[in-house]
């Protein structure tokens, strides 16, 4: 905590503040899971990077197995991944004195009964092999999760006490929020390839699987701001498994996006629609949501498409490098040539910043951090 704070207070990431709208512990609530950037205003695009938990914990020599089963192993990793990004990382990143509890991408699917796997050594993940649902039957016999006792639960409760427990209070624990869209959810619970063939050959279950999805995502949240005594004014889509072609604009707008405006209303607000696949032929349905914080671009969605739409309606851009071909196994050459094109396809009136995230260990870990600090200097140059 010490040396977080120290670098909290230097002077050099007092000014990086001036890129990000930061807010307040006391402002914060569960859906804020990004720092929005600030007005460009003619100043330069920032960016920043993030390696994968499976290089942190390379770099760091903790084990992934007590990460997600020791709060204190959690806590700790979190707090050294702060002073080791300052003290080795030469980005925009601005370092502040807190860290939320994220557990891969089974939160969602354990409230419901989805089976998760909690192998020592990898991400928590769940199995679309058993899914919950397989008839009308089936969903008709899913209970509204209990905020305390369902899924995951009782694990984040338990690390979210006592992280608080071992932390001074001007470091903020975010409690995590309900993040999964409709759509991904409707794979875990359905199976992935069933719930496709539903929106097409069974759109009436597909519409009820997702209205109970719904349901349970209010419910969920109401306990959940209830626990945090806050008034919640933003939600979260995320929505990984939902892109091109894994789903049609038609289908999108038909069985997806309804409720996408539905959540907005509710919130009065989406924070952050997330994902990574390929949305460029989803952006002007995606911009039909009124309010939205921040849209991700993701590695494989066109980069001047989103600028003319999502940058079009103000709405600030997270753009994001593919990790692999594009940093890690790229020449310094090959790093600026695809960097100096992403920006050229960036206007000037557009607030966005650059995002290089997902960095595992391909080869060895002194060959990506070469290649990391390669990409950082080659953005530094291209980005000021």
């Amino acid at each position: 905590m010490d040396e977080v704070r120290l670098i909290h207070s230097n002077s050099r990431n007092v000014d990086r503040r001036r890129y990000w709208q930061v807010v307040p512990h006391k402002q914060w609530e569960p859906a804020f899971i990004r720092t929005l950037p600030a007005a460009r205003q003619g100043r330069k695009i920032p960016f920043v990077v993030q390696p994968a938990l499976g290089m942190w914990s390379e770099i760091l020599g903790f084990q992934i197995g007590d990460y997600y089963t020791d709060p204190l192993t959690y806590l700790t990793a979190q707090l050294q991944m702060k002073v080791y990004h300052w003290l080795h990382f030469d980005d925009d990143t601005y370092i502040d004195k807190s860290f939320r509890i994220l557990v891969g991408t089974v939160l969602e699917g354990s409230l419901l009964g989805v089976p998760c796997d909690f192998s020592e050594g990898r991400q928590p993940s769940v199995d679309y092999s058993s899914p919950l649902i397989d008839s009308p039957a089936d969903l008709g016999a899913l209970e509204l999760p209990d905020f305390h006792t369902s899924g995951i639960m009782p694990w984040i409760h338990r690390s979210y006490a006592e992280m608080r427990d071992a932390l001074d209070d001007d470091f903020l624990v975010m409690f995590p929020d309900w993040i999964m869209g409709p759509f991904g959810l409707g794979c875990q619970v359905r199976g992935f390839e069933n719930f496709l063939l539903d929106l097409v050959l069974e759109p009436e279950f597909a519409r009820d699987v997702l209205r109970f999805i719904v349901e349970a995502r209010k419910a969920w949240q109401e306990d959940c701001d209830r626990f945090l005594g806050i008034d919640r004014t933003r939600g979260l889509l995320g929505n990984d498994d939902l892109y091109c072609p894994i789903i049609s604009p038609a289908l999108y707008e038909e069985m997806v996006l309804p409720l996408e405006l539905e959540l907005c209303e509710r919130y009065s607000g989406i924070f952050y629609w997330h994902s990574c696949g390929d949305t460029t032929k989803l952006l002007e349905l995606i911009a039909h949501i009124p309010v939205l914080d921040l849209y991700h671009c993701g590695p494989w969605t066109d980069v001047a498409r989103a600028c003319h739409v999502m940058g079009g309606r103000g709405v600030p851009i997270e753009i994001c490098i593919e990790p692999v071909d594009k940093v890690q196994m790229a020449t310094p050459a090959e790093q600026r040539r695809y960097l100096e094109n992403v920006v050229a396809q960036i206007p000037a009136d557009v607030d966005c910043y650059v995002k290089v995230d997902s960095l595992e260990v391909i080869r060895d870990l002194p060959t990506e951090l070469e290649a990391i600090q390669s990409w950082i200097a080659t953005a530094r140059e291209v980005l000021g």
